[in-house]
């Protein structure tokens, strides 16, 4: 029979879950909207230093779409860029990564920086996706090209206009089998001058979904438009400023390992809440400031890094209370009630599947298995060991779902869900069927509902791609 107190600490814990599940699509909103600003204000910079955010610099075949040149050719990555090789008819095109539409009607120069090669040029653009594929020559890639002064022309080799927009844009070229050539950046331009430098306004009072529709909807009708006021980063700026965060959460870390080795045998309350803390922070603190794109500075993976390296290092010092990864069979199908849970949400609001490659798939189930180890093995064991069960499952949950800024309805999902993963995890210590269940709600709702009702979702996996 629950005591006074553990039925106090219950119902408070009911009230801060249910005032957190209806707050978090308030962060991921705020988190999106700086987002949206900061890359609004990124955009103006570009404008104004007489380039645009289609800018590319080429260090490796990750750099260019698919990894690969496209026909008889090979990139590779060399001392000062890609090195693209022709071999056999020697022709080949290069993609340059598009994350959205290009207006070439205002964005009319392309610079191309490259070595000197003994060849045939052209440029390739496609509209829309699936819109007809328009070539046009290029006399040289010297000098930058007036993509609305050249001679574009369809399949058949008919006349027509120079393309307003691109949703597809590529470098192709002829050389001799053998022959090659150095490509080290490349970038749309507006031969009239700099853009303006004002930003639309931010709507306010719309979830982190509706903004990501309405900054897609104004793009559409203008792919040029930037957003909100936001000052664009000082030029110049020293990295090192980037470097104080992790120099500090660094010194916590190595505190931390010192005084988990001294109190090996006598584990106290606040030191495994500090513990907890430290773990977590690295990893919210890299998935948060990764914002609404699939790049990181090399201090946001510190962070992540070092986060996961203190967990390790309490799994070596076994700081962790015990685990398994197989509970009782009778139990272990409570967690996995999320899988039909996420067959009916893709059934009520999802698409058509768009099921993962088999390697995509095994990288999710990767990750969500991960993450388990990372919230329930890890931090709520710690969280259990110094709190009151429902705070320590309260706790997790929210750390869970902060895994998954800024997407503000998956938070809540995943806030839910790992309340009831949490709470069995602590009853059986079992992580394998949290951790399969986990997996399998993941792939379903990434086939089958991510850019519906789940708008965000794309961005959970951003630093899978």
């Amino acid at each position: 029979m629950p005591t006074r107190r553990e039925r106090l600490v219950a119902l408070a814990v009911a009230a801060l879950a249910l005032a957190a599940f209806f707050l978090l699509p308030l962060l991921a909103a705020q988190v999106t909207r700086g987002a949206i600003a900061a890359a609004g204000a990124s955009d103006r910079a570009a404008y104004a230093a007489g380039a645009s955010p289609w800018s590319w610099r080429f260090r490796g075949p990750d750099d260019i779409v698919a990894g690969k040149a496209f026909g008889d050719a090979t990139a590779a990555a060399a001392a000062d860029g890609l090195r693209i090789t022709a071999h056999g008819t020697g022709h080949g095109e290069v993609g340059f990564p598009l994350t959205r539409q290009a207006d070439l009607a205002r964005l009319d120069l392309l610079r191309v920086d490259a070595s000197t090669a003994q060849g045939a040029f052209s440029v390739a653009v496609r509209t829309e996706l699936t819109a007809p594929l328009l070539r046009a020559d290029v006399p040289t890639l010297a000098a930058p090209v007036h993509l609305g002064k050249l001679h574009w022309h369809d399949a058949s080799g008919a006349a027509v206009p120079a393309p307003s927009r691109a949703a597809m844009l590529r470098l192709a070229f002829t050389l001799p089998p053998g022959a090659g050539f150095t490509l080290r950046g490349a970038g749309l331009a507006r031969a009239g001058g700099p853009m303006p430098d004002t930003g639309k306004p931010i709507p306010s009072g719309l979830a982190a979904e509706g903004l990501l529709r309405w900054r897609d909807r104004q793009r559409l009708l203008d792919p040029l438009a930037t957003f909100g006021n936001a000052a664009p980063p000082a030029p110049g700026s020293p990295t090192w400023v980037d470097w104080v965060p992790v120099a500090v959460y660094a010194g916590l870390l190595v505190g931390g390992m010192a005084a988990a080795r001294r109190q090996r045998d006598e584990r106290s309350p606040s030191g495994d809440l500090t513990n907890a803390a430290l773990v977590v922070g690295g990893p919210v603190w890299f998935i948060a400031g990764l914002g609404l794109g699939p790049n990181a500075n090399p201090a946001a993976i510190a962070m992540f890094a070092g986060g996961i390296a203190y967990a390790v290092f309490l799994t070596w010092v076994r700081a962790l209370p015990r685990w398994h990864w197989r509970g009782g069979w009778r139990m272990a199908g409570w967690p996995l009630l999320a899988v039909p849970v996420a067959i009916g949400v893709a059934a009520v609001a999802g698409h058509a599947p768009a099921w993962p490659s088999a390697a995509r798939a095994l990288l999710y189930i990767g990750w969500a298995f991960f993450q388990q180890w990372l919230m329930l093995a890890v931090v709520a064991g710690l969280l259990a060991r110094a709190l009151p069960r429902p705070a320590a499952v309260l706790l997790t949950a929210l750390a869970f779902a902060l895994l998954h800024t800024p997407n503000g309805l998956l938070m809540q999902l995943c806030f839910v869900a790992e309340l009831g993963w949490a709470w069995w995890y602590l009853h059986q210590r079992a992580l394998l069927p949290v951790a399969v269940a986990h997996a399998g709600a993941a792939v379903i709702l990434q086939a089958c509902v991510a850019g519906a009702v789940l708008r965000s979702l794309e961005v959970s996996a951003r630093f899978l791609s």
